[in-house]
């Protein structure tokens, strides 16, 4: 059996053993799993980083790159959002537990909001970091006897994936963003050229793609090649 298909089988075997245990695990947890492994510090970050991808939160684990929080001047929120946290707020503090679950999540659900407030950037709808938040407490919740530091990083780890994903969602946006800005200037530039409009072959030379690289941006802006259509 390869290296790679080895590995491939270990990390599902550490994403099982994280769904056994309420999906919540400790650093010790997955460092005595692949203790034979032998894993580089930066190979480790990768599985603890895959873990959090499958909503598997890692006690003590810190994602390198965090932003360090410090003390700071109170954030002014976008009016929706203030009316969104009012209205949480008080629809949180009016519930009446039934049980010692409930009592426990309503325990929390401050937190969860401060951890949201923490988090909170201008291209986020805190209710949707909340919602979060609150996912991340449930789960926690299921391991018995979770201790409070454990409850309070399954909370801030979904939170911190939902803001990855949302960042990399925008990062791409970005980047297809760029190509239809380079494609406009490239066929302004060979159009101007060549007197005439440039062929698809023409512009997927000129822009270092190919054709069809090239035919997915013009479908993108409606421009898709007129040798396809035909």
């Amino acid at each position: 059996m390869s290296g790679k298909l080895q590995f491939r089988e270990k990390l599902n075997g550490i994403l099982e053993l994280g769904k056994e245990k309420h999906r919540v695990l400790t650093m010790e947890d997955v460092e005595k799993y692949f203790e034979e492994d032998t894993l580089s510090e930066e190979q480790m970050e990768l599985v603890y980083d895959y873990l959090l991808s499958q909503k598997i939160a890692v006690t003590g684990y810190v994602k390198k790159g965090g932003t360090v929080v410090e003390e700071e001047e109170e954030k002014n929120f976008p009016k929706e959002d203030e009316l969104y946290l009012e209205t949480y707020l008080e629809e949180m503090s009016s519930l009446v537990p039934l049980n010692e679950r409930e009592e426990k999540l309503k325990q929390y659900f401050p937190k969860v909001v401060e951890i949201a407030k923490e988090l909170h950037t201008p291209e986020f709808f805190i209710g949707d970091l909340i919602q979060e938040g609150n996912v991340g407490l449930m789960l926690a919740l299921e391991k018995e006897e979770a201790e409070e530091q454990e409850i309070l990083e399954g909370i801030r780890q979904m939170m911190q994936l939902l803001v990855e994903e949302q960042e990399e969602v925008k990062h791409q946006d970005n980047k297809m963003v760029e190509k239809v800005i380079f494609l406009d200037e490239s066929l302004k530039n060979l159009t101007e050229d060549l007197n005439r409009k440039p062929t698809l072959e023409e512009l997927a030379d000129y822009m270092e793609m190919t054709e069809e690289e090239v035919n997915d941006i013009l479908r993108l802006t409606g421009e898709e090649d007129d040798e396809e259509e035909e």
